[in-house]
């Protein structure tokens, strides 16, 4: 800074270095996380454990419905918009057409879930409207974040959240947060959201030019295979959880691991800021992210190994301290998902469709694993074995990430512009 000159708060929120972008997409982040908390709290000290394990299943379930009716969309729209020259693309029309596609898909894949698992009622509503109001979501913000505004991106996706934990807590403090009051509360907060950033962002994206080519609803078919396993392995333990296990234990699983996520947080910020950034860096240094990587997990490792029990018991009046032994498998899970958020980017964001379809049997190999893992551990240590194989999980599809990269090393050093076209 030269002399006389003065720094300004603006410019901090200005920056574009990668490193800030992340930090206050981690801030929005931790926001929505806290709502989140607050409303599980409020719902672990006002129902019955069998309507926790309900709504905790409705919501365990969302990520991988969603996915499965998405088809990758969301994806190849943030893989093909942030590459070089993005701008000149019509994005308002493309997110139109994928929309009249995922919408109806997200119906279709709720009401099977709702089936799946005998829900009626407010509860099978909730999980149609939450899938459908999901998809809408994560395409219309797909455009922000391919344009590199990850914070207005972000604050969509954790809005309808954000707005829960806010009614929760309005109808805790007055004693009237009923089973029903959440799943309508569930339901209008999505709906809302969904339906109030998707015209937003419509009326909002200036249309380009050019039309988006037909190919990247196409690629999205591989990024779909990859996205699945991701939420497979998100969701299939709290859904096999139900299968085998009493709600009641379900809800024990669901709200420890609650606690738990900083892990998840730090690798959504990570990778929602990587995907589409490693195609205007000229150079991937894998080594310097993996060194700040490692000093996060050290961080968090510390902090809930240490007091992790005591919020545990602070936070949910000692109700659900069974689930203590959970949070050492929590943590190794969340140590392996960190370090993956550098392979998923680089995969998603840069390498060539090769690399896609050569991790799509990874992604594949890592669902059949992890289910198979599930079903046999929890079968052996009830809750301790689900969480022992999403660690292992974990482990698989970060080693897969790795192998990928080995093989297109090259495309790391090399302009994007190599990347092939759709």
């Amino acid at each position: 800074m030269a002399p006389g000159d003065r720094f300004r708060l603006g410019e901090l929120f200005q920056s574009t270095h990668a490193h800030v972008r992340i930090g206050r997409v981690l801030s929005i982040v931790v926001l929505g996380a806290a709502f989140q908390l607050l409303a599980q709290t409020a719902l672990a000290r006002s129902l019955p454990k069998s309507e926790v394990g309900v709504i905790a299943l409705i919501l365990g379930a969302l990520p991988l419905l969603s996915t499965l009716s998405l088809f990758g969309q969301d994806a190849a729209t943030v893989r093909f918009l942030s590459r070089p020259g993005g701008l000149a693309f019509d994005a308002r029309s493309h997110v139109k057409r994928v929309l009249l596609i995922v919408l109806p898909l997200g119906a279709v894949a709720g009401a099977a879930g709702a089936a799946y698992y005998g829900l009626a009622g407010a509860a099978a509503a909730a999980i149609v409207v939450l899938v459908v109001s999901q998809n809408a979501l994560l395409v219309a913000t797909s455009v922000p974040r391919a344009r590199h505004e990850y914070e207005r991106a972000m604050t969509g996706r954790w809005l309808p959240l954000v707005t829960i934990g806010i009614v929760y807590a309005v109808l805790f403090a007055s004693g009237s947060l009923t089973y029903g009051a959440a799943l309508a509360t569930m339901i209008l907060s999505f709906g809302g959201a969904a339906v109030l950033y998707t015209l937003w962002q419509l009326r909002a994206d200036e249309p380009g030019s050019e039309r988006v080519p037909a190919g990247v609803m196409r690629e999205g078919l591989f990024l779909f295979g990859i996205t699945v396993s991701f939420s497979v392995m998100v969701s299939v333990d709290k859904m096999v959880i139900g299968k085998m296990l009493p709600y009641a234990d379900l809800a024990v699983y669901a709200v420890v691991f609650s606690i738990m996520k900083a892990f998840d947080f730090v690798f959504y910020s990570l990778a929602y800021v990587l995907m589409p950034r490693v195609n205007i860096w000229e150079r991937v240094n894998l080594r310097r992210l993996n060194t700040g990587i490692a000093g996060v997990a050290v961080v968090l490792t510390a902090g809930y190994l240490l007091f992790g029990d005591d919020v545990v018991r602070f936070l949910f009046g000692g109700r659900y301290d069974a689930g203590i032994v959970l949070i050492g498998p929590f943590v190794l899970a969340g140590i392996l998902k960190l370090f993956y958020s550098v392979p998923s980017s680089v995969i998603g964001g840069r390498l060539p469709r090769k690399a896609l379809k050569g991790f799509l049997w990874f992604s594949l190999g890592a669902i059949v694993l992890n289910v198979a893992l599930d079903i046999v551990f929890i079968s052996l240590w009830g809750l301790v074995g689900a969480a022992i194989a999403t660690a292992i999980a974990w482990a698989f599809r970060l080693i897969g990430g790795y192998v990928i990269i080995a093989i297109n090393r090259e495309h790391l050093g090399a302009p994007n512009a190599d990347v092939d076209a759709p």
